[in-house]
């Protein structure tokens, strides 16, 4: 499809890609940049508008136009919050650089950028592709304008599985899984990390990589190594950087684990890790969306122990190709690490099913294939939302939202008084008649 629109009319379709992160290479500007790429090599025009030094240096490499700009939201949890200066010139910047190159199509890869691309993309018809990498609260998807975008991608099917019942009746919203490109994983020259831990012939070597962070519980797999260490050789490698490493390198001491276990820096060689010599590869965060270190982990043979949430059971299933416990359990985590170390047979099982599982479900070209087909649908398409509809959309959504809030604080002090029954259910039928007429036959809770 992109080859007809591309050569029929002579011209590469252009895409303004625009993304709102920290300055650091993790899930969703990997992601991005893999895109960045499939773009390229299929008939497009990728350009990145981004505030990340470290992912526009990434995207020129790859040869995409990359414009840096500091970005604000309003509203937001990030600072500043009320900075509408700023946020004015990122419209008129906005209209500019769709108009100054062209832009078919604006791919916002989170949900930030949203606030300031929905007006503009309205303004000048433009379609707007929005790329989900976390769960957002009810809360930000109305102050970040989602109902503003002609499309809505989730990197799973738990990221949108929240949204609430007709929520986007107007929207066409799917899920396409993040792709693995393998060469991020495979390295012909790999890091001795046995040697690095000073880990023996026989220890059990378990590699963490990933940020250290608190829904990362990386404190979890400590717990199992104090627990482990004086019935088994066994060694802990983390690889990572975040707001919890302090906590964890005082952990460490307080178990007496300083000789089984060693943080390393984190790093952009991360094929280096991978391939290293570890015998299983240990995530077992409190919440997901995906699980990308695991599935490159998977490509690297690796036998994995990781959470059962939604997310990464919808990746991984349990004793096929995984080995999946519940979030913040120790005791199973502990028989989990028990199991591969003493089942070696299983333990080759599950690496091996899960490297031909991801490979051949979560490849780059699989997902790049999928973008196509929306990207194509969203050119193509005759009637973008207006922005009338899309004006009273959030109107109605918005009001109804605290409809529902003032009417929850109204019967907490209602329940709490000594009035009948019949008063409590006669205000909840006069709440409903009201939502209903201020929401047009649609309800929100």
């Amino acid at each position: 499809m992109s080859d007809t629109i591309a050569q029929g009319k002579g011209v590469k379709p252009q895409v303004l890609y625009v993304h709102y992160g920290d300055n650091w290479l993790r899930g969703s500007e990997i992601v991005l940049l893999d895109l960045l790429k499939s773009a390229k090599d299929n008939h497009y025009a990728p350009v990145l508008w981004c505030n990340s030094e470290v992912l526009a240096k990434k995207a020129t490499d790859l040869g995409v136009e990359v414009i840096i700009d500091n970005f604000v939201c309003l509203a937001y949890w990030t600072l500043p919050r009320w900075n509408f200066g700023h946020f004015f010139k990122l419209l008129i910047k906005a209209k500019k650089l769709i108009k100054d190159y062209k832009i078919s199509l604006v791919h916002c890869n989170n949900g930030a950028p949203c606030q300031w691309m929905v007006p503009i993309c309205k303004m000048t018809a433009t379609p707007l592709l929005l790329h989900l990498h976390a769960r957002y609260m009810y809360r930000d998807r109305l102050t970040l304008l989602f109902h503003g975008a002609d499309s809505i991608i989730g990197v799973s099917q738990s990221v949108t599985k929240l949204f609430k019942d007709n929520e986007f009746n107007t929207q066409q919203v799917s899920t396409i899984y993040n792709g693995i490109e393998p060469q991020r994983v495979h390295c012909s020259s790999p890091r001795d990390i046995r040697a690095e831990l000073s880990a023996k012939k026989n220890d059990f070597v378990i590699l963490y990589m990933g940020s250290l962070i608190p829904r990362k519980s990386v404190s979890q797999l400590l717990y199992a190594v104090e627990k482990l260490k004086n019935n088994y050789q066994i060694k802990l490698a983390i690889v990572g950087s975040g707001s919890e490493a302090a906590k964890l390198t005082h952990l460490v001491a307080q178990l007496a684990l300083t000789h089984h276990v060693k943080f390393f820096a984190a790093s952009d060689k991360v094929a280096e890790i991978y391939s290293s010599n570890a015998d299983c590869f240990i995530s077992v965060p409190s919440e997901e969306v995906f699980g990308l270190t695991l599935a490159e982990a998977s490509i690297a043979k690796l036998p994995i122990i990781t959470s059962n949430i939604p997310g990464i059971n919808e990746i991984y299933t349990d004793q096929e190709n995984a080995l999946l416990i519940s979030p913040n359990n120790i005791d199973q985590l502990v028989s989990a690490i028990k199991t591969l170390i003493e089942k070696p047979c299983l333990t080759k099982k599950l690496a091996e099913n899960a490297h031909k599982h991801i490979v051949k479900t979560f490849s780059v070209k699989r997902q790049f294939i999928a973008f196509n087909l929306a990207y194509q649908s969203l050119l193509l398409a005759e009637n973008q939302l207006s922005v009338s509809l899309v004006l009273n959309s959030h109107a109605k959504i918005l009001l109804t939202a605290c409809l529902s809030k003032v009417f929850t604080k109204v019967m907490t002090k209602v329940m709490a008084t000594p009035l009948t029954n019949a008063l409590a259910n006669s205000l909840t039928k006069g709440y409903k008649h009201l939502l209903l007429k201020f929401s047009w036959g649609k309800s929100h809770d």
